[in-house]
């Protein structure tokens, strides 16, 4: 299966911003949050991130499921493959191949919009003691044009927002925004430097 997805990293702020905007801190409203925890496997080495490959676990709602996924490198495009899952991130396909569990990392999404052409979501995304917060749109072949102008007017929102408020520092571009797997694994290799 073939994946395509925008992103665009906000700071806290932002992120805190959007929440309320959106609606998911009013009183008696309950607005779903989905929390998902990806466990990434690769070699000692970290071979299959360096090749643009990740190996992960998600549990969401109680169900693992696995995915190898092939990220096209500057472009929105990455294929998924499910694998069979038969012990949770203990024993599995990926620990049979050799692979050890690198870390995990823990989302809670609050979903904007969705329909079957796309999925707009906001995520808060803890790893590796770090958190960082995203904007993903995840969007079909035909929508890629208004995925663009969405991101695009999620900007812009942000970018005058901070202008009315004393906020000043420039909203994160949306250009080039690297994948969850990808900002894990940095920071994998950011601690594994340190050390």
């Amino acid at each position: 299966m073939t994946e395509r997805e925008k992103k665009m990293l906000v700071s806290k702020d932002e992120y805190d911003y959007l929440i309320e905007q959106l609606g998911y801190e009013l009183p008696g409203i309950k607005k779903p949050v989905i929390r998902q925890i990806n466990y990434y496997f690769d070699t000692e080495d970290l071979a299959m991130n360096q090749n643009h490959i990740t190996c992960r676990i998600r549990l969401k709602n109680g169900h693992y499921k696995g995915i190898i996924k092939r990220h096209f490198p500057d472009t929105d495009q990455s294929t998924e493959t499910e694998i069979k899952i038969y012990d949770g991130i203990d024993e599995n396909t990926f620990t049979d191949m050799g692979l050890q569990l690198q870390g995990s990392l823990i989302t809670e999404r609050c979903i904007i919009f969705k329909d079957s052409n796309h999925e707009i979501v906001l995520d808060k995304n803890e790893y590796l003691g770090y958190t960082d917060y995203e904007i993903e749109i995840e969007y079909s072949p035909e929508y890629e044009e208004k995925a663009e102008l969405t991101l695009k007017a999620l900007h812009n929102m942000l970018v005058k927002w901070k202008n009315a408020s004393s906020l000043r520092k420039n909203t994160t571009d949306f250009k080039n925004v690297s994948s969850k797997s990808s900002r894990f694994f940095e920071r994998k290799k950011l601690a594994t430097k340190k050390q």
